[in-house]
């Protein structure tokens, strides 16, 4: 809470500024590079412009501003003029992130974050230059199911015949309730409903949605269990602050069980939750409502996920 109300008073500083003054702020930070002030005016933008004002995740701000790193690394020696920039310079951009070893998905979030700082100038008045809005990343030739595999039923076992109880938890918020890394950072212990007649948490998830998940019969004894032993830890489910902690814990688990982690990583388990639900029901409205997906499309992916976990069909003649 404390941050976010810091993010808004140094929002509105900016926005409630005289324009002439934000003006000549904002050419004095693109002219110099101040990469400090530039960040404060794209995340006064962010709060005062975008989208999710006031709520926009901090997962958003933190690939944002390594977003701004990076093109300013690129930018300054390339000679690209911030207030002018040439016409073939978004372009330029995005073909150096296509073949610096980027993922697609991390391509497109650091011309995202090269938007946003163009936008942002524009809002101050600084300029009229919109270098990246036409530009766009390659069409990425792996499939979606390709990316990121699901652990196995078996893998999961392994996981947790020698997780601590905090791992544990972990493994079973992902791999049975179809977490994302960020819900389970932001699950408070408030939102556990483990003495309703059909236990449930309620999450937080992208776009700041409040949603029920139902909780298994495993994960409400790992939540019981995890509660019991830390009276003190405070309102949020678990000990851990950050995606990096979270990731730690299950690569170290993973090293303990002899299970891979590289190629699947924590979100790994929210893909075993999508594809058991589709194996049990064969129904991809269960998976989307499960896991919460905005399209249907987006749950098709674990047919495919399934569908290479059974036996080949040739294998027997």
């Amino acid at each position: 809470m404390a941050a976010r109300l810091d993010l808004a008073a140094r929002s509105e500083r900016l926005a409630r500024m005289e324009p002439d003054a934000l003006r000549r702020d904002a050419i004095r930070w693109a002219r110099d590079v101040d990469e400090e002030g530039l960040w404060s005016l794209i995340e006064a933008y962010l709060v005062s412009r975008g989208s999710r004002g006031a709520r926009v995740s901090n997962h958003t701000l933190v690939s944002y501003r390594q977003g701004l790193s990076t093109f300013l690394a690129w930018a300054v020696p390339g000679g690209v003029q911030l207030l002018r920039p040439r016409p073939n310079d978004g372009f330029s951009y995005a073909r150096h992130l296509e073949v610096s070893g980027l993922a697609p998905g991390s391509v497109k979030v650091r011309l995202a974050a090269a938007r946003a700082l163009f936008a942002a100038l524009r809002w101050a008045g600084a300029t009229d230059a919109a270098p990246l809005t036409d530009v766009r990343a390659a069409r990425d030739p792996v499939p979606a199911w390709e990316k990121r595999k699901p652990y196995s039923t078996r893998d999961i076992a392994r996981l947790l015949k020698v997780a601590d109880p905090q791992q544990a938890v972990i493994v079973l918020l992902g791999a049975h309730c179809g977490l994302r890394v960020s819900e389970m950072l932001g699950l408070a212990r408030a939102d556990l409903h483990l003495d309703a007649e059909r236990p449930y948490l309620v999450v937080t998830g992208k776009r700041q949605k409040r949603q029920e998940v139902p909780v298994s019969r495993s994960t409400e004894r790992a939540l019981r269990s995890w509660v019991e032993m830390t009276p003190r830890l405070g309102p949020r489910a678990l000990s851990l602050q950050t995606r990096k902690g979270v990731s730690d814990q299950l690569r170290e688990l993973c090293t303990r069980a002899g299970v891979r982690y590289d190629g699947r990583h924590v979100h790994g388990l929210r893909h075993t939750a999508g594809t058991e639900v589709y194996r049990e029901t064969r129904d991809l409205l269960e998976v989307r409502d499960h896991l919460r997906h905005a399209s249907m499309e987006t749950s098709s992916i674990y047919v495919n996920h399934a569908r290479a976990q059974e036996k080949a069909v040739n294998r027997d003649w």
